[in-house]
């Protein structure tokens, strides 16, 4: 819609992206805590991938409605600003995932790599700096495992991390930190 507004200057797309960011921000289930719950597999994927839209449309004018609090609220929340004091971002803060549903990095440095590594209880041997885990499973914040085998709360994947990380620059760019 913003392009598309840009390209033709046709009003319909600006409500079209208006329309969009308000039923995400007003009219979808959250958490207690704030986090837009869209879909159960890869919860904070979406969140971000919103958040990221919606701060993208303001930026270039499209809306005329501010959701910059609400978008930056999710990323707030996948940084640990919820009530388990949780990042969901790998590395960041005092807790973190630390059995993210990862082969390579749950296996060790040396020696057999096998299902058994895999399925071990222990943290992964190799941290994921950065790497974004799915998230809760449901509009519950505490529906969240940090079990390797949980792979729908666990999952690492790179389209996971490309919202969150298009949403952390758009809120650089907007003068937020």
């Amino acid at each position: 819609a913003v392009v598309s507004t840009q390209s033709t200057g046709e009003a319909r797309y600006t409500s079209q992206a208006e329309a969009f960011c308000k039923k995400i921000f007003e009219g979808t289930p959250t958490t207690n805590d704030g986090l837009v719950f869209i879909q159960q597999w890869g919860s904070l994927r979406h969140a971000s991938n919103v958040a990221f839209a919606c701060m993208y449309a303001e930026s270039e004018g499209v809306l005329t409605n501010s959701y910059k609090a609400k978008a930056k609220r999710q990323i707030d929340y996948i940084l640990g600003d919820n009530s388990r004091k949780f990042s969901y971002l790998i590395g960041y803060g005092d807790s973190y995932p630390l059995q993210p549903h990862h082969a390579s990095s749950s296996c060790p440095s040396t020696g057999s790599c096998s299902w058994n590594e895999f399925n071990s209880d222990d943290p992964n041997p190799h941290v994921l700096l950065g790497a974004l885990v799915g998230g809760p499973k449901t509009a519950n914040d505490y529906d969240y495992q940090d079990v390797r085998s949980d792979y729908i709360c666990n999952e690492v994947t790179t389209d996971y991390n490309s919202g969150f990380q298009s949403a952390v620059a758009a809120l650089v760019d907007m003068g937020e930190s």
